[in-house]
């Protein structure tokens, strides 16, 4: 609005005019604050997180051949420990560390663990101002967090970059073992092992994989700190970690399950298949009961209950609530060994090089899915061909270089069929549809 200003009419208007501006001048200086507080300044945060990151560069024999490859890490202690991921150095004859002075030392594995993907290695600390990272606690960051990202992407050192808290608890993606950290920070080759920081400077994760390496989706993943710490400690110790056994298979529990048995609420783990002489079987747990507490901790996802069973100590005792046919039924099981994972496990053999663990598929999931034969992927190892392709747990196979797959055994045939093929042509279904993965093996 614009005012011809006479002498009368004077004083009013300029009042409205000096009233709009201060308003104006007072909308602006908050816009700003908003601006400010919803982008925080991270320059001194990186400052001093720098020195405790390190770049990692292996020499990996493969096939008689020696390759290169590399990753990031993070000092943990004064003694030279640095804690990084196991796709990082698995299989590396030789590993090497560079600083942020920009030396570089050899490096001694000191344990390895595949399916947590976490890996502790160690430098003589002799001579060198090591300065170790705070270690925080995955179990407090909160969705929406502000987050920051550590590492050499693409062999860049010393990058950084920001984004907040995506998800937490996301189980479906990698290792039943790891409830990941989802993320919108951007992560890249290079960027594995690196740490997740808050802005509190504290370590609140690992990074370690994408969802799909051939696109850019915004979606990244990093191994709670809380369950490297633990992992880190077994390694230290032992050079291995022992986990919880309880012997079955399971998948999830759907709105159509939840409706047949007229349960109360969508959640658990519906039991597809019991090993013989399990604690499961020991513990009278059947093909089709549904597991929906271990120990008092509820299972929301079906991807909760390996991972509650992996954090229990085998020989102990646990309570396992659920239901049969409907109706509510308690089990008590003596939990085993799983098998240790640690450096000193064989690589993967010629016949399994996808870096996948496959199971036959449930009635729940070829109803879901509409499928009527395939293997269900259960495990999809970090850093493996499979994982490059876009393959993640969840996913149905069903057909292996146009060969159709009905279940494992056809499966394992195939892959022993095209065990000397550089690349496999494999048909993908998950809930989105169906579409052809191309697997490079080499």
């Amino acid at each position: 609005m614009f005012y011809w200003i006479t002498k009368k009419e004077s004083i009013l208007p300029m009042k409205k005019i000096s009233l709009l501006l201060v308003m104006l001048v007072g909308l602006f200086a908050l816009t700003g604050n908003v601006k400010a507080e919803r982008f925080p300044d991270f320059t001194k945060l990186v400052e001093e997180i720098q020195p405790s990151v390190v770049s990692i560069k292996v020499d990996v024999r493969q096939r008689g051949r020696i390759g290169q490859a590399g990753g990031s890490g993070f000092i943990i202690d004064k003694d030279g420990h640095i804690l990084t991921n196991h796709h990082v150095v698995a299989n590396s004859d030789k590993v090497a560390v560079k600083l942020n002075s920009g030396r570089e030392y050899q490096a001694k594995i000191i344990g390895s663990d595949q399916f947590s993907d976490v890996a502790l290695i160690k430098i003589d600390p002799k001579g060198l101002n090591l300065q170790p990272v705070k270690i925080g606690s995955s179990r407090t960051l909160k969705v929406g967090e502000w987050v920051l990202a550590f590492g050499a992407p693409f062999n860049l050192e010393q990058t950084v970059t920001a984004g907040i808290v995506s998800a937490k608890g996301r189980g479906e993606v990698g290792s039943p073992f790891v409830p990941f950290i989802q993320t919108d920070v951007a992560i890249n080759s290079g960027n594995s092992g690196g740490p997740l920081i808050n802005l509190d400077g504290e370590v609140v994760g690992i990074n370690s994989m994408i969802y799909n390496p051939m696109i850019s989706t915004g979606l990244s993943f990093s191994i709670p700190i809380d369950l490297a710490d633990s992992v880190s400690d077994q390694l230290a110790a032992n050079g291995q970690v022992i986990r919880g056994y309880l012997g079955v298979g399971y998948e999830e529990v759907d709105q159509g399950v939840v409706d047949y048995f007229e349960l109360p609420t969508v959640g658990g783990a519906l039991i597809n298949n019991v090993q013989a002489d399990s604690p499961a079987k020991k513990a009278g747990i059947e093909r089709g009961d549904i597991i929906t507490e271990v120990d008092g901790n509820r299972i929301k996802s079906h991807q909760d209950l390996p991972y509650f069973i992996a954090q229990i100590e085998p020989g102990s005792k646990v309570k396992l609530k659920g239901y049969r046919n409907g109706k509510s039924k308690n089990f008590f099981a003596e939990l085993v060994a799983r098998e240790a994972t640690g450096q000193q496990l064989p690589a993967a053999s010629e016949e399994n090089r996808l870096g996948i663990e496959v199971n036959n598929i449930g009635n729940g999931i070829r109803q879901q899915l509409g499928v009527e034969s395939g293997v269900v992927v259960t495990q999809v190892e970090p850093g493996s061909p499979a994982q490059r392709a876009g393959i993640k747990q969840g996913d149905i196979i069903s057909e292996l270089n146009q060969r159709q797959i009905e279940d494992t055994n056809d499966f394992n045939k195939a892959l022993e069929d095209f065990r000397r093929a550089n690349k496999l042509l494999i048909l993908i279904t998950d809930a989105s549809g169906s579409d052809y993965r191309i697997v490079y093996l080499n």
